[in-house]
């Protein structure tokens, strides 16, 4: 048995992000078989069964640390590397979101030395935690494509490397978002009660966050070529306001309601959720619905993304409506999941919109096929390679410091200081 931290870089609560409800997850199943403390930025009330949620301000944090084997991080900055690299714990860089593709759109509207400067940190802080990672997990073997491409960049393995594992999984490997081995059941009030909707309905459910990188106005400007012959489907955009205070509303949500108003649809055939739905009612809205929705640009972070919002919709066997480009999308295709469309095109959503909701007898064959696939993505099964590099590392030597990890910390350090005062004087002019 290993003792564990587990960092979130995103709030823990009762209404989480997908970035905490990885590390939430990874704490329940890991709980299991070791001993495992969840990492929360702020305080919390929420209670876990079989693990500990500690903050990083709590006395026994500190009092911890140092009797730690293992610690599973989204992000590695400079004081976490240098404490753990001190106490000779094994760190496990969890790479499943590719921040700098994000960052790409993210901040697509600011000015140019901007952008590289966001750009420089989020390199940066790769670069850091690839470096003195012990072992990396990601989301997709499309994402392992990508970071192999990264490691071998920087100089991060090599024919040592090699001769232990050819196939470097010993190094990185998959770990998927995961879902519940527990068949959901609604039990609480849904979307039809929310929003008053009829049994005749039809309701398309955006199971998340509207960002940046995201294309819902495709979406609602097919809702307006269906508002006329099709005025019983409805769309529903489960989530607005992040329930991180520290994540900023994205431009995108600004552009996508200001469509809705535009095209006259807002609050009659577009609803927008203007809070977040609690993480363990969220089956009470996705159960009420027809399909799950998700649309995208064509961009660098489409191709290397894993959507989290999907495995809600696989484990409510929602037939999926999606496009085209990621990794869900061969998915969705090969297992005849839904519907794939092209990218920007509202008048093929609204032909595939109309065929998943006329077609009621295939919608009951793809919740069966959904049924079947969805059970290789419950959490207990995705979670396995992680378990076993926890176990591996925890039984090898702790290492004292090393040169190579001091001078790769200052050489991060100093970088990242560079990168913070473009930001600075970019702000000043």
């Amino acid at each position: 048995m290993a003792r564990i931290f587990i960092y979130s870089s995103n709030q823990i609560g009762t209404a989480m992000a997908g970035p905490a409800i990885r590390c939430w997850e990874f704490a329940k199943v890991l709980g299991h078989t070791h001993e495992v403390f969840l990492i929360a930025p702020q305080a919390t009330t929420r209670q876990a069964e079989n693990f500990t949620i500690l903050v990083l301000n709590d006395p026994s944090y500190k009092k911890l640390f140092p009797t730690v084997d293992v610690i599973l991080t989204q992000v590695l900055g400079c004081v976490l590397a240098w404490k753990a690299k001190r106490y000779g714990i094994k760190i496990i860089l969890d790479a499943y979101t590719p921040t700098p593709l994000e960052r790409f759109e993210q901040f697509k509207q600011e000015t140019l030395p901007i952008r590289q400067a966001w750009h420089h940190q989020a390199i940066n802080q790769l670069i850091l935690g690839f470096q003195l990672a012990d072992h990396i997990i990601c989301a997709s073997e499309k994402q392992r494509d990508l970071w192999i491409g990264f490691l071998l960049g920087q100089r991060c393995f090599g024919p040592s490397h090699y001769e232990v594992d050819a196939s470097l999984r010993h190094l990185i490997d998959v770990v998927p978002f995961g879902l519940s081995a527990t068949a959901p059941k609604k039990d609480g009030p849904g979307l039809r009660e929310y929003y008053s909707f009829q049994p005749q309905d039809s309701i398309l459910l955006w199971g998340g966050g509207i960002w940046n990188w995201f294309d819902p106005l495709s979406l609602i400007q097919a809702m307006k070529l269906l508002h006329s012959s099709h005025p019983t489907i409805k769309l529903v955009f489960m989530g607005i306001k992040n329930p991180d205070p520290s994540v900023k509303e994205m431009k995108m949500v600004q552009q996508a309601r200001q469509l809705a108003d535009t095209l006259e649809l807002t609050n009659q055939t577009v609803f927008f959720n203007t809070g977040w739905v609690p993480y363990h009612e969220r089956h009470n809205f996705l159960l009420d619905a027809t399909i799950g929705v998700s649309t995208h640009f064509e961009h660098l972070e489409t191709r290397y993304a894993f959507r989290t919002r999907m495995l809600d919709y696989l484990w409510t066997q929602l037939p999926i409506l999606a496009t085209q480009g990621d990794t869900f999308a061969e998915l969705i295709e090969k297992h005849q999941l839904g519907k794939v469309v092209a990218y920007q095109d509202p008048v093929m959503i609204q032909q595939a919109i109309i065929e998943l909701i006329d077609n009621q007898a295939e919608r009951e064959k793809i919740k069966q096929r959904l049924s079947s696939i969805s059970k290789q993505f419950q959490w207990q099964q995705v979670i396995k390679p992680l378990d076993d590099a926890v176990i591996q590392l925890s039984h090898q030597p702790k290492k004292s410091l090393s040169l190579q990890t001091v001078k790769a910390l200052l050489k991060y350090s100093v970088c990242q200081l560079k990168a913070k005062a473009v930001q600075k004087t970019c702000q000043m002019f």
